[in-house]
Parts: structure tokens; sequence; C-alpha cells
């Protein structure tokens, strides 16, 4: 019986992935088509002496020959008519290495029966190309059945690292009943699995346990070889931690160390998907100073800069790094700490949350601090208020503080609009602690642009000396502020 395909099976999320590499015979055909024989693709004494690291370069054009297998083979295939694309070429591609290609529908007209596509070329967890095509069916139907290489954007795989702790099961709990299968990684079979297993029961949920003491090499290594072959992991919770007065290095190794070690693994398997999160459970006491905490304080803050970093480089590709950061919960963990006056959250509260964060995915902010009785969000190492009101005494009046001295945060940004459309970012993208191989498609060549755009829409020069301390973006807004206020006051 004949196969047959329809353009309503498409939907917005579904995806392909293949791989490809290029050699040189690759460029041989390439340049009799295209008449391009420009010696930095195919003479290593002239690459060595002018490219930035002496390579070949593929040429950008023939790194994009699979977009056109993208829609005459996959989205739609048989009846495919190219409409045409946007492309930005983030990182230069050398002969030999082996590129991963994802191609994902963001958009459908079924109307006029097009499909909007966003195309990434990775190398790792590096994004090479980054385009934007448009393809049309020609017909409703046709013969051929649909491509072997279309995903579904179906529930996935959801890993819980501390899972059988008490904030850790109500977390797989909460993921089990939304309709997520688990990897549950905790330290091994005890009474503590047995209650989560049984806990799980009802919900009838996918789920296996994946022993790691993610304390030791061996344990981390069992881990990560796990989700090496997990195909569909799109969430990853880390809620494993050692005790507070647990040793420094302990410590840093569970909660920093390890989560490193782990988004390392899924971040390339995510990008490809392009989506996916990495979640970290957090804690209030990094803008806290609770004596005796100070080394857990600080492994967790370092944690929270892991995943600010992983949200900051990936967000644009549909990889969320966030953090959900409460206060007390009632549990074992905390229960020495807490006095009778403090109101703690209760372990299902914390799992609700991380819930709704998760599914609230395109929402601005990635850092969540949450209380008993209150909930704020908004971008790393920020907070609402003062972190601890100070106790008064006395009514005698105070002296009015000093003013605080003005900050790139403060500054203002007459640059965001210019900086976000040319490299392609929505709106609500942070640029704040971005910039070169920071932000995504910020790379040399993108950088000189930028200025340029700059100089063009300020009205400003910039020396080369300037351009090349600028490569941050907090450098460039507070370098730009002290320009515009020389020019003001000229």
């Amino acid at each position: 019986m004949t196969s047959m395909m329809t353009f309503d099976q498409f939907r917005v999320g579904d995806y392909a992935v293949f791989e490809r590499s290029f050699s040189q015979d690759d460029f041989v055909a390439f340049a009799r088509l295209s008449g391009d024989t420009n010696p930095l693709h195919c003479d290593q004494a002239y690459a060595t002496a002018h490219a930035a690291d002496g390579a070949l370069i593929v040429p950008l054009h023939l790194t994009l020959a699979p977009l056109s297998a993208i829609a005459g083979m996959i989205f739609p295939g048989e009846p495919s008519l190219y409409l045409g694309h946007e492309v930005k070429a983030v990182k230069t591609v050398r002969y030999g290495e082996r590129l991963r290609y994802s191609a994902r529908i963001v958009a459908i007209n079924e109307s006029h029966r097009i499909l909007t596509l966003r195309v990434l070329a990775l190398r790792g967890s590096d994004v090479v190309l980054d385009a934007a095509m448009r393809v049309q069916a020609r017909s409703q139907a046709w013969t051929s059945g649909p491509s072997d290489l279309i995903r579904h954007a179906d529930k996935a795989t959801a890993l819980v690292t501390g899972a059988s702790g008490e904030i850790g099961s109500a977390l797989a709990l909460a993921l089990a009943r939304a309709g997520w299968r688990l990897l549950l990684g905790d330290r091994g079979p005890d009474a503590r699995r047995d209650k989560l297993t049984k806990m799980l029961a009802p919900t009838g949920a996918d789920a296996r346990f994946i022993g790691c003491d993610l304390g030791k090499p061996d344990g981390l290594k069992s881990l990560t070889s796990a989700l090496a072959e997990t195909d569909d992991l799109d969430l990853v919770v880390h809620a494993a931690s050692p005790a507070v007065m647990a040793p420094v290095d302990q410590l840093v190794t569970v909660n920093f160390s390890a989560l490193r070690e782990i988004a390392d693994t899924v971040v390339p398997g995510m990008l490809a998907r392009q989506r996916g999160a990495i979640v970290l459970l957090g804690s209030t006491a990094v803008r806290a100073a609770i004596p005796g905490w100070e080394a857990y304080s600080g492994a967790k803050a370092m944690a929270m800069n892991l995943i600010d970093a992983v949200e900051r480089r990936f967000a644009s590709y549909g990889v969320r790094g966030y953090t959900l950061a409460p206060g007390y919960v009632a549990t074992r963990f905390s229960e020495a700490y807490r006095s009778e006056a403090d109101t703690a959250l209760l372990p299902a509260e914390v799992a609700d949350a991380l819930v709704e964060l998760v599914a609230a995915h395109e929402a601005p902010g990635n850092t969540v601090f949450l209380e008993p009785r209150s909930q704020s969000r908004g971008k790393f190492s920020f907070h609402s208020g003062p972190v601890a009101a100070p106790e008064h005494h006395a009514a005698a009046a105070q002296p009015a503080p000093a003013a605080a001295p003005q900050t790139s945060a403060s500054l203002p940004d007459p640059i965001a609009p210019t900086v976000r459309s040319a490299l392609r970012l929505p709106a609500n993208h942070e640029l704040r602690g971005g910039g070169l191989d920071l932000t995504p498609g910020w790379d040399s060549l993108k950088h000189i642009e930028l200025i340029l755009a700059i100089e063009s829409q300020l009205g400003l020069h910039f020396k080369s000396t300037e351009i090349e301390s600028s490569h941050r973006y907090d450098d460039l807004v507070a370098l730009c502020a002290q320009k515009l206020k020389a020019k003001a006051h000229g």
C-alpha cells in the first residue's frame, strides 16, 4: 500500500535532526558550480597567513546546502516550493568537522500551506549557523509518506537529581502528574526510594531510577552516561545537595561541579531539539548573611551563576536555564536551623512552583525567589526590596545615605534595540552581562558590525582601542554613555 502524507499532519514543534560534514572534495564541486574559488577556502598557505586561526574555512553557502534537503526531503518533502530564508553565520566551519543540523517548525500558515522553520547547525554546544526558512507545500496531500527523521514535540523526559529526598520526591511527583517521563537520580536503593516508588505508582508514570552519588566521580559518570543515551531529555532539575554543614569541597562538587558536567552532557541534545530547560534548586540563602552557611550559600551561588550562563548563551535557541530559590522548606534538611517563628514552605509548594516555572517557558526572567507568602521573578542577582529589614531601637533621625555609585546597570541604554536587531534576539532577551562569545551570535565579526551600527545610529566615533576594550555589553553601554555625555557638552 502506498503511504500518504497530508499537510495537516505537521505540527508546530515537529523537528528533524541529521549530521553532515564537508570535505575539500565537496568544495571542488561547489567551486565548479558557484564560481567561488576564494583561496580562503582552498589554499592552506593563504589561510595560514590570513585566517584568524590559520585554518581553511568552508564557504557559507556550502554549509547551507542541507537546507535544500530539509525542504525537499523532510519539511514538507515531495511537493516543496522553497520560498526563501534569512541566515546568520555565527561561527566559521572547518573541513571535516561533524555538524548536527536541527530543523524545527516554528509556524504554520494553513491557508497557504507554508511552513516556517528554524534551522541550526551545531558543533557540539556551539551554534555555527542560524537560519529561518519558509517552504510551501504545493498540494494538500502527496504520495510519499513522512520522512523517517521527523520527530514530534510530545512531552519528553525529565531528570530529577536528589530524587529520593523530601523536596526531590515532591518534584518527581508533580512532574509525573504533569505527564513527564522520569529519570530519578539518587544514591541508591533504600526506604526513601521505596516510598517514592509507592507515591508514583498511582500516576502510572514511566519512571526509572539511576543510582548515582554525585559526590563521587563514578557516581557522576554513571548518571552522565545514562543521560548521553537519552534522546528526549527536555528537563533537568538539580535538587541534590549535601547538608548545609558539609565540607566546602563536597558542597561545591555536588551543587556546582556535577551540575556543570550534567549541563555539558545534555545541552547539545537540547539544542538539537531547540527546546529544553535546566533548573537548579537554589536557595534564598545566597542573598542573606546566615552565620555558618557561608560555604553552602557560596556553592549555591556558583551553581546559580552557571545556570545564568546557560540562560544567556542558549535561551535564544530554545534552551533555558532557571533557578528556583526557596526559603526555608519544612524538611529534615533545614529542621535544625528553623525556629518556631519561621514560616516554612511545604515541599509540594516548591514542586508546584517548579511546574509553573517550566510551563511558562517564554516568560522573561530566569530566577524565582520563593517565600511562604511571596514570590519574585527576574534576572540572576536581582532582589526586590531589602534583604533583611534593620532593627530600629531609637526614633532619632538617621543621616541620608550617600548616593550610590553609577554602575552600568543604572546607566541609560540607547543601544539595546540596535544590538537585539543586529543579533536577531527577542525583545525580552537580557543583554546585561553578555558580550563577545557570551551573547548568541556575538562573535568577532559581528562585533565590528555592531560598532558600525551604533556609530551610525548615535552619531559617534569609536577609536580602535575603544573597540578592543568594549567586548562586553556593559562596557559598551558605559562607553556610549560617556561619549554621548561628552557630545552633549561639546
